[in-house]
């Protein structure tokens, strides 16, 4: 009985590209979809500047990084094939398969191998792109081009050395003897190195020479740091949140990139926003262009972004981009369109997360348009479909309000009100960024230096965000408050 499903497939040049799911085995297929979710917790993103102060003296094995994909190799199931994370497969007459079975020889059992799968280019690194391209066309495929870069042994092994291989030199000695003298299938280029100067050194060979997308250094700790330059991009920012603390001071910013079409979609939050300086000067400029919005979207701590009118465009700086979450699922953000000095969201579309995003500076040369803010920045580093898609606008369900309470207090002749409101968003189900439930509180006095302040709290189910008001009410509602009572 074969492990994967060849029912579904398309051709791939000779060879058989089969759909996500293809995967059979369930063990195997788990093993592949939490693989990704597992080695993450061991990476560390590092900026080259940061290589002497980041990483110690120690041993490493430090590899070029290849733009590619992260596929699996699997021999010792009948004819060699790769399967992604998600379970697409790649099997049959591909030459880099072929090339795989002299491998199978010298291993017992299933072997799992980890890797990059690129595409070789004529001039330059190979970039994830090029992967794409070289997929396309089905019996037409460039196959030819496909090249696998072999980066972590995940299961079995061979006669005299096998999994489970805390070392990770022993693991690269196995990849290494697998798929000595490969012309497509390699085991990736390491050096083994003991100082942060060493590595800085490689770094500015292959990185900075154009020769790879930037360093994996994995320590004998298990410690995995991804060295790459920074990446900058320049952003519109469509609202922000204000600090707890200090409410003339922005808290984060929420930034967007523009589609083709004319649309905006929600990219990152960003809370590195520099000084004290830095963020009062941003609540100046944002607050008085505060729009309505269909929609309520949360920062990563719970606050309830103000929209604002697209005008302002920032340069951001980030470590890496990512169009896949640990689980190998494409990650999606909400397309939005302003009209009418009113957001309105349309629809989830594939996207990408930014990791460690830091505002550099406002860009006055920059404009709000197409070009300047356009979505392909991403492009340069990763791949997301559908950008060039023409989407409309799509009625999500209402929000159903469940609780308003009001509360009033005369204080020395000047009122002081209090508000909670609890709702059932109904817009969870469509786009996972949205939350099941809302519990907003807000807080008015006319005494106060600050006299309006809110705190939005975000719940799971009806159960637990009725519990979070509650325990608002208790908190906040003392003696000489007088509840309202609403029609």
């Amino acid at each position: 009985m074969t492990t994967f499903n060849e029912k579904n497939g398309v051709p791939l040049g000779e060879g058989l590209l089969s759909p996500d799911g293809s995967v059979k085995d369930k063990d195997l297929s788990g093993n592949l979809r939490s693989y990704k979710a597992r080695v993450a917790g061991s990476y560390r993103a590092a900026l080259p500047e940061e290589i002497s102060s980041e990483i110690k003296a120690g041993k490493y094995w430090v590899s070029p990084k290849v733009d590619g994909e992260l596929w699996f190799l699997i021999l010792g199931d009948g004819s060699p094939w790769l399967a992604s994370p998600k379970g697409k497969v790649i099997s049959g007459k591909i030459p880099l398969l072929e090339e795989a079975v002299s491998a199978s020889s010298k291993i017992e059992g299933r072997t799992v191998v980890a890797g990059e799968l690129f595409a070789a280019v004529k001039s330059g690194r190979p970039r994830v792109g090029d992967l794409k391209s070289a997929m396309g066309g089905q019996k037409k495929a460039e196959v030819e081009r496909l090249g696998f870069s072999a980066f972590d042994l995940v299961q079995g092994g061979t006669n005299s050395s096998k999994m489970p291989l805390e070392d990770y030199g022993e693991k690269l000695a196995v990849l290494q003897q697998l798929f000595e003298g490969g012309k497509r299938l390699k085991a990736i280029q390491t050096h083994e190195m003991g100082k942060p100067d060493e590595i800085s050194g490689l770094f500015d060979e292959l990185v900075n020479g154009g020769k790879a997308e930037g360093l994996v250094a994995r320590s004998e700790k298990g410690i995995v740091y991804k060295l790459k330059p920074s990446i900058s991009l320049d952003m519109v920012i469509l609202g922000y949140t204000e600090r707890t603390s200090d409410a003339s001071q922005v808290r984060s910013i929420l930034l967007a990139l523009m589609r083709e079409d004319g649309q905006f979609q929600i990219i990152s939050g960003c809370g590195n926003l520099g000084t004290d300086e830095n963020r009062t000067m941003l609540m100046k400029k944002l607050k008085p262009e505060c729009v309505e919005a269909e929609l309520h979207f949360a920062s990563g701590s719970g606050e309830v972004y103000r929209f604002v009118k697209p005008e302002t465009v920032v340069e951001v700086r980030v470590t890496d981009i990512q169009a896949e979450n640990t689980s190998g699922d494409a990650i999606k953000s909400m397309v939005l369109q302003f009209s009418e000095n009113k957001w309105m969201p349309v629809t989830p579309m594939p996207s990408a997360s930014l990791l460690h995003p830091v505002l550099l500076r406002e860009r006055d040369d920059k404009s709000v348009n197409t070009n300047d803010v356009r979505f392909s920045q991403l492009l340069e580093r990763t791949h997301v479909d559908s950008t060039d898609q023409t989407i409309q606008l799509t009625e999500l369900p209402k929000s159903n309000l469940l609780e308003r309470m009001v509360w009033t207090k005369d204080n020395k002749g000047k009122k002081a009100v209090q508000k909670l409101l609890v709702w059932k968003t109904g817009k969870d189900t469509k786009d996972s960024n949205f939350p099941a439930y809302v519990v907003h509180w807000t807080d008015y006095s006319q005494g106060r230096k600050d006299p309006l302040k809110r705190e939005v709290r975000l719940a799971p189910n009806e159960k637990i965000a009725k519990a979070i008001g509650a325990d608002m009410i208790e908190a906040k509602i003392k003696k000489g408050w007088e509840e309202i009572k609403l029609q």
